[in-house]
């Protein structure tokens, strides 16, 4: 993904700077000198040197997912916090300033890159967030980095969920929860399960629903659950009432 986040960096200061491609470069290498030596053509440098887990963004547990028609869980993706210093290289000291002001105006004004600037494999993902280092937060060595030669860098953080795969088709939806009880020297049990119901009827939302041994309403989306026995009859009181019996397995629809 880290090539993907490179394009969509680069269409997004392309459109927001904005940065011709006639006239201006835009590249992700090293900015030492044997390449600063090389350059012909205004040029932003974009360079990441750094990635980490974000702390304050981080999350565990699994999502829910629509994929190929399927239901699927997935962990859930990590956020990763990843560092760039942006410079920008011109001949002239004037053109230089103006083409860094410009990279901050487009930091500074938009918090995320948007929908139209990210690939598809962003589809299912948050869109990165960007940001301007603060004062006291780690910053790059501009002048190290640069093998001393004098430039303003900009120190950019990028967040984004990272997606690491390993989806798992969903099993079928439970139709009841089942608690067997029996009494202590004796051979005979008896099941008792929470059988879930669905109405399909808008009218019936806020009804009574009751068993020989256990009673709930329909909730707002049709559908309850509600203690009862196999071969129980299920009673949602609406008028005319709706009636059905507990199969051995999975729920009822009325």
């Amino acid at each position: 993904m880290l090539e993907l986040i490179d394009e969509s960096l680069e269409a997004f200061f392309r459109a927001n700077v904005p940065l011709s491609a006639t006239d201006i470069d835009v590249s992700f290498e090293p900015p030492d000198r044997e390449w600063s030596a090389k350059l012909t053509r205004p040029t932003v440098n974009i360079f990441l040197w750094d990635i980490r887990r974000s702390i304050s963004k981080a999350r565990s547990g699994q999502r829910t997912v629509q994929r190929e028609g399927g239901v699927f869980y997935e962990a859930a993706p990590p956020f990763l916090e990843m560092r760039y210093v942006v410079t920008a290289w011109t001949s002239d000291h004037g053109d230089e300033r103006a083409l860094l002001a410009g990279l901050i105006r487009a930091l500074l004004s938009h918090g995320a890159i948007d929908r139209e600037f990210l690939a598809d494999a962003f589809d299912e993902l948050s869109a990165p967030t960007l940001t301007m280092a603060a004062a006291g937060e780690d910053h790059m060595d501009v002048f190290k980095a640069l093998e001393g030669q004098l430039k303003p860098g900009l120190n950019m953080v990028l967040s984004t969920e990272f997606s690491i795969g390993g989806a798992l088709p969903a099993g079928p939806p439970v139709g009841s929860f089942a608690a067997t009880f029996g009494r202590i020297g004796s051979d005979t049990t008896e099941t008792i399960r929470r059988v879930a119901g669905e109405v399909t009827s808008p009218d019936a939302v806020g009804a009574t629903v009751r068993s020989p041994i256990g009673a709930t309403v329909v909730g707002s989306s049709g559908r309850f659950l509600v203690r009862a026995r196999v071969g129980d009859e299920i009673v949602v009181e609406t008028d005319p009432p709706l009636t059905a019996l507990v199969p051995e397995s999975g729920g009822v629809q009325l």
